[in-house]
């Protein structure tokens, strides 16, 4: 139950795919891997876990009641064009003042800079937190992550819901284990591609005449190293004091807080780290960042 409205922001479309199936309890000799999880939570001896997930359940109800889940597009969009901005700036600064070493050392703070807004800018609009129709959330997706960043939107989700589904957990978990470097699925691998190729047509067409094609791979080289960096610390930060660990067959909200927690906001804090510093309540609850802003500016 927890799990699943996590995943799926629009519950009452989802219902119409879940009438052919049949979910309960395993007959008592069915191999379970949950080991009786759901017995348990009702158990007498279990009053502690049936008490968490009660109380984590009327924290979903306040926060829908309080439309934390209402996002904001005119913020979206206006954190897309501070990132468009940036493009255009970096253009600009080589257009007027030249290639010296000075002004390729601001272009490049400059595209770093833009890179990793536009990954944590994408990471909401790949979990549909945005637009109320999926379709929409999906283009703006594809865009951002293809076209401005060069990746597989496919690749991403493919990474991401994995990820979510158990955080920290070895063998399970994408972001603690190594993994094929693009993974497209099995539909749209070529729409996918076009938009990953836009975004290096773009580049080249932008700083090919300026720096050269050495001089333009160099370039983009040392802003993925820099952005690394960054992307990197901010993602890491949340899960690497936690546990990471084999699968304990936790409950839903209890395996999200082993394996995540919060920093401390601010204003330069959650622009720097796209707010993922919110990160108890996007693990659980899976809703952007910005919601949770909100609701901490307006407390």
């Amino acid at each position: 139950m927890d799990a699943f409205r996590a995943f799926h922001p629009d519950i009452t479309f989802v219902r119409k795919f879940l009438k052919p199936l049949l979910i309960g309890e395993l007959a008592p000799g069915e191999p379970s891997q949950d080991r009786g999880k759901n017995r348990i939570l009702v158990s007498s001896t279990s009053t502690l876990q049936a008490q968490l997930v009660e109380d984590f359940r009327a924290l979903r109800k306040t926060a829908e009641d309080m439309n934390l889940f209402k996002a904001s597009p005119t913020f979206f969009f206006l954190y897309l064009g501070h990132i468009l901005v940036m493009e255009a700036l970096a253009w600009l600064i080589i257009s007027y003042y030249g290639t010296s070493w000075s002004t390729t050392f601001i272009l490049v703070i400059i595209l770093a800079t833009s890179q990793v807004q536009a990954g944590w800018l994408q990471h909401d609009f790949g979990h549909l937190s945005v637009f109320k129709k999926s379709i929409w959330n999906h283009i703006v997706h594809k865009f951002v992550i293809g076209h401005l960043k060069g990746a597989s939107a496919n690749w991403w989700n493919h990474r991401h819901f994995q990820h979510h589904a158990k955080p920290n957990i070895f063998k399970k978990d994408p972001d603690v284990n190594m993994m094929h470097l693009f993974v497209l699925g099995d539909t749209q691998p070529v729409e996918d591609l076009a938009w990953a190729f836009s975004y290096y047509i773009r580049y080249f067409i932008t700083y090919l005449p300026f720096y050269g094609v050495i001089g333009s791979m160099c370039l983009l080289t040392f802003v993925r190293f820099l952005e690394s960096h960054w992307f990197v610390w901010v993602t890491q930060m949340n899960h690497i004091p936690m546990e990471i660990d084999y699968e304990k067959h936790r409950d839903w909200l209890s395996a999200q807080l082993a394996a995540t927690c919060n920093v401390e906001p601010s204003f330069f804090n959650d622009w720097f780290s796209g707010h993922l510093n919110f990160q108890i309540e996007h693990q659980s609850l899976k809703k952007s960042g910005e919601l949770w802003l909100d609701a901490y500016l307006h407390k």
